[in-house]
């Protein structure tokens, strides 16, 4: 079985995985960042306090599940952030077209560069 002492911190990750998940669905960019660093944090004192090793078979098998289920979850979350990116994006191109890349790269003026001219020709046959 799990110590009381991983036992408390997987369910304070497990919490602050859901915190985040609710910071990712809301979109307050305050509390996603306070969010992420509570997660971020509670993962480090996880690992910094972590004994496998004295674990039995079964509790690493709970343990590994449990992880690889907060691993999900932030996996999850960051395929939330990115469609959230690419939305947000979207509505400041809409609303400030400037910030569009060109397609084309840049034009020498207005109506484009001139053209290049190749050379004349020395001779020509009919």
């Amino acid at each position: 079985m799990l110590s009381a002492e991983i036992e408390t911190q997987l369910s304070e990750i497990e919490q602050q995985c859901g915190a985040l998940t609710a910071a990712v669905d809301g979109g307050d960019p305050v509390l996603l960042e306070a969010a992420s660093t509570r997660l971020r944090q509670s993962a480090v004192d996880l690992s910094r306090s972590l004994d496998v090793s004295g674990l039995d078979a079964q509790g690493v098998q709970v343990f590994k599940a449990r992880l690889q289920k907060v691993v999900s979850g932030v996996g999850v979350q960051r395929g939330g952030l990115a469609r959230r990116a690419a939305v947000v994006e979207r509505g400041l191109h809409a609303m400030v077209p400037a910030t569009r890349e060109s397609t084309y790269g840049q034009s020498a003026g207005p109506y484009g560069a001139a053209g290049r001219q190749t050379g004349a020709f020395r001779r020509l046959t009919a």
